[in-house]
């Protein structure tokens, strides 16, 4: 029964890696309300640490250990039932960066991105039969508080929250008993001295019921970013691989507890983006229908 909640965080703060904080990337999957739900709160906090980052050959480049690259995330997201198969979401977070590179220290709070979305359940399965899918397709407007690469204006870029960048992102998700799947194009505008580009995301997740209250997730993502322009450079492309380990336990019919481990670091090849580690923890509150 859990897992109606264990992939709903999974990729809350996916869109905080390089490639993300550059210009794309991320994924808008979980803001979909699966459960027969009215509505849901999410409340979660995330810590991540940057171990280094790829470059175009795929070269890692780590980061010595006087170095520090962390950044910690509150978020909380609401999602609402509009009708029977339209639904809207909101989110925004707040992110507090610190940094030590090459004997300097630097420390950075603000909020992070806002995020307006809505989903359609375009394929529908009110009969619960096993093996029919549910389809949802949606969009999703960031809005970005924070600075991103080209325009940061502290040294060691703690400035930096979330995208940084306008981005519209065109999820489709698909479910199908314990599988849920998801594609997600993302386009960014002209903006802030940067010619327009696009960015993808796929992912996969498949959810376990270890007992009626616990269920344990996993998910593989992957994320691409088109080359690009900035001030008429061109900019080379990048992609990333990342792994999601959730369990989640049901509290009550009402309240579930998430947590979630995610890794780039173990699977793939990964191009111009950081390499890192991150955990979070988050609560579910849900109004049943």
């Amino acid at each position: 029964m859990a897992k109606i909640y264990s992939s709903l965080i999974l990729f809350l703060f996916s869109n905080l890696t390089y490639a993300a904080s550059c210009c794309g990337g991320g994924q808008s999957a979980s803001s979909v309300m699966i459960a027969d739900h009215l509505q849901e709160w999410t409340i979660s906090t995330n810590f991540r640490d940057d171990l280094g980052q790829t470059n175009n050959e795929g070269l890692a480049l780590m980061d010595g250990e006087q170095n520090k690259d962390q950044t910690f995330t509150s978020a909380i997201e609401y999602k609402k039932l509009l009708s029977a198969r339209t639904q809207g979401n909101v989110s925004v977070n707040y992110i507090q960066k610190e940094a030590k590179r090459l004997g300097k220290n630097e420390t950075n709070g603000g909020f992070g991105d806002l995020a307006l979305g809505s989903f359609y359940e375009a394929l529908t399965n009110y009969n619960y039969i096993p093996l029919a899918p549910r389809i949802f397709t949606g969009i999703k407007i960031i809005i970005p508080f924070g600075e991103n690469n080209f325009n940061s204006k502290k040294e060691l870029r703690t400035d930096i929250r979330g995208t940084g960048f306008y981005k519209i992102d065109l999820p489709i998700v698909g479910v199908v008993n314990a599988w849920k799947f998801s594609i997600s194009p993302q386009y960014l505008p002209d903006q802030k001295n940067l010619s327009s580009t696009y960015a993808f995301a796929t992912a996969g997740t498949y959810t376990y019921s270890v007992t009626e209250e616990i269920d344990i997730s996993g998910t593989l993502q992957w994320s691409y970013l088109a080359k690009k322009k900035y001030q008429n450079q061109s900019l080379i492309a990048g992609q990333y691989w990342e792994v999601s380990i959730s369990p989640s336990w049901m509290l009550s019919k009402n309240n579930s507890l998430n947590l979630n481990y995610s890794d780039s670091t173990l699977l793939g090849i990964s191009r111009n983006s950081a390499l890192y580690r991150s955990v979070s923890l988050g609560m579910t509150w849900s109004e049943l229908l």
